[in-house]
């Protein structure tokens, strides 16, 4: 029995500094003009560093949060919630849809930060089952037109159990069908912008519009 304590001590003694070269010791991202951290809870759990490897059902909610540093004057910052294949996860709440570029567009100067968050569930119809699938983060810091960096990892790369979540129910996935209904919003400038080719667009049919013979 000692012996076998010993040659696992020994062991344990050898692998622990491989482990420590290949288990991310940090949650952060970084590029050339900044740097991302990104968390995942359940209801109720505690937040979790990514990359998280929970085990969800179908219709399942959790949470996940993505806090962007910047190291340099930025002209705009990009992010996007990002899945490969079936689609498995929606989001019930946050400042961006699934593949939705979300734009930042704020004066954006050196050693500035924000957080953003998300609250997702797993489709409840998802036909992406008994299989892991990754929930990835793109991030663009983009200082001008031809000079950007980017950052991109797993939030979280969950197993998805083929069984309803115990807490899910219709009346609240119908609620959140209708909230991805919403027409995304655009900025003041793509607004000012679209009035004015509207209003150009009329007067332009307005001056080729054949004239009215007068009756005398």
């Amino acid at each position: 029995m000692m012996r076998m304590t010993s040659v696992f001590r020994s062991l344990f003694s050898a692998v622990l500094p491989f482990l420590l070269l290949v288990v991310p010791l940090t949650n952060a991202a970084e590029c050339t003009y900044g740097s991302v951290k990104a968390w995942f809870r359940t209801p109720g759990g505690e937040w979790v560093n990514a990359t998280a490897h929970p085990v969800l059902h179908r219709g399942e909610s959790f949470e996940i949060k993505v806090s962007i540093f910047t190291t340099t004057d930025l002209q705009v910052v990009y992010l996007k919630l990002h899945e490969f294949g079936t689609p498995v996860y929606e989001v019930i709440s946050g400042p961006s849809m699934m593949e939705q570029v979300l734009e930042n567009r704020e004066p954006l100067e050196g050693n500035h930060s924000w957080t953003s968050n998300w609250t997702m569930q797993v489709q409840a119809n998802t036909t992406w089952v008994n299989a892991s699938s990754p929930l990835e983060v793109f991030v663009q810091f983009t200082k001008n037109h031809d000079d950007d960096a980017t950052v991109t990892f797993d939030i979280l790369n969950a197993y998805i159990l083929d069984s309803l979540w115990e807490q899910y129910s219709i009346e609240t996935n119908q609620n959140n069908s209708v909230q991805h209904r919403k027409p995304v919003q655009l900025n003041a400038p793509f607004l000012v912008d679209g009035m004015m080719i509207v209003f150009f667009t009329c007067l332009i049919l307005k001056r080729f519009r054949p004239k009215q013979p007068r009756i005398s």
